[in-house]
């Protein structure tokens, strides 16, 4: 009988670690340019420009880390990202920004595609659906206590403590991926693993490809609404009177709800909802019923709650697009490859077209209003896929 090998949750902390340090230094921004008085605009500009250098540097830089040293790329991408968290600091105009923002999208191009691989050659640990579950888990609570610490942290007379955080986080995930030993290769994140067991046994492929395009259009409209809360949010919150220790509560009510729903979907239990679109179809109709209230209703109580449905609606999502990409899929780099591109351009464009929104004559609410409108495409787009394609009589 064979032993099963011991977790090693350290392999992991550097989602949380690297995740924690990106949205605070963000989150930040996004207030900071608010005693600039930045435009919505402008704002959404900068967070474009961050989030075009990594769409279209991560599938390079991955295969530039099947070539050299991982650790090297995942070093680099650290250190580049302390040093522009602390260049933040002596910012005083947008163009000094503008030089500054392209190493946040450089550093994660450098970081993410060479630490999942890296993780990749050391996991072996476990079936593909409990993986999967512990690295959402961990990048989830980054990217769930970093604005929610900024917020805490951010005041009018001392902007700057967050970037001094996410400095100091970036230089500590360097140290935890230093102090890992080199461990065994293991190809059983890249190849099929033989024994993984779902109640869900050998879906055809054209079951599998309809699932991981109904899972990448989810995706993308959860992340282009996210773009717009993460990154436009804390802006247009605070120039309507919303304190920022209030927004960090919503962005905590959110991540916190997404965390446990990462939780569940790591379980077992959920299985008996894999390759069904009910599911997804549900979660998203209750995000585009809460946009639409956070967009008529302004009210903290409401709000939280609104944003807590959000974050299983995200949850769902992501977990969609990630795990069609992996379970029984042959080329799994690749597909992990195209699902990071396709959140990075829903990230990108969510800011970029909110804040453009903000300033029209629209209003600030304008962008919440905007992401239902995006989810409800998603939906048309799934609807469309599915009927495309011949489905079992469970399929719905």
């Amino acid at each position: 009988m064979s032993r099963k090998p011991k977790l090693n949750f350290t392999l992991y902390l550097p989602a949380l670690l690297i995740d924690f340090a990106l949205s605070s230094v963000l989150t930040n921004s996004a207030f900071y340019t608010s005693d600039l008085k930045l435009s919505s605009t402008f704002l959404g500009l900068l967070m474009a420009i961050a989030l075009t250098h990594f769409t279209f540097l991560a599938i390079p830089f991955g295969k530039l880390s099947d070539r050299v040293n991982r650790k090297n790329m995942l070093y680099t991408g650290c250190f580049l990202l302390a040093v522009v968290s602390i260049g933040l600091r002596f910012c005083s105009n947008k163009y000094h920004l503008l030089l500054l923002f392209p190493g946040i999208g450089i550093s994660m191009a450098l970081f993410w595609p060479a630490y999942e691989a890296w993780l990749a050659e050391r996991e072996d640990e476990g079936k593909l659906l409990h993986r999967v579950m512990l690295f959402n888990l961990f990048w989830s609570i980054g990217v769930t206590l970093g604005p929610a610490i900024s917020g805490y942290l951010y005041q009018d007379i001392n902007p700057y403590r967050p970037f001094y955080l996410a400095c100091v986080s970036g230089l500590l995930t360097l140290c935890v991926i230093f102090v890992q030993k080199s461990g065994s290769t293991s190809t059983d994140f890249i190849t099929d693993n033989t024994h993984e067991r779902t109640e869900i046994l050998f879906p055809s492929t054209s079951v599998r490809k309809t699932y991981l395009n109904l899972g990448r259009c989810a995706n993308f409209a959860s992340w282009f609404t996210l773009g717009v809360l993460r990154r436009l949010a804390p802006k247009l919150t605070m120039e309507t009177g919303i304190l920022p220790t209030t927004f960090g509560n919503y962005m905590l009510a959110l991540g916190g709800v997404q965390t446990i729903t990462f939780l569940f979907l790591g379980t077992g239990y959920s299985t008996r909802w894999h390759y069904r679109f009910t599911p997804l179809l549900i979660t998203q109709i209750l995000a585009i019923l809460c946009f639409i209230g956070i967009w008529k209703v302004q009210h903290t109580l409401f709000w939280i709650c609104a944003f807590a449905l959000i974050g299983v609606s995200v949850a769902f999502s992501y977990f969609s697009s990630l795990y069609y990409g992996l379970h029984m899929q042959l080329d799994k780099g690749n597909k992990s490859g195209w699902h990071e591109a396709i959140l990075g351009i829903g990230s990108l464009l969510g800011p970029l077209l909110g804040g453009i929104a903000a300033d029209s004559i629209l209003g600030p609410q304008s962008p919440y209003l905007l992401c239902a409108v995006v989810i409800l495409f998603a939906i048309g787009l799934e609807i469309f896929i599915i009927s495309k394609n011949w489905m079992s009589a469970d399929a719905l």
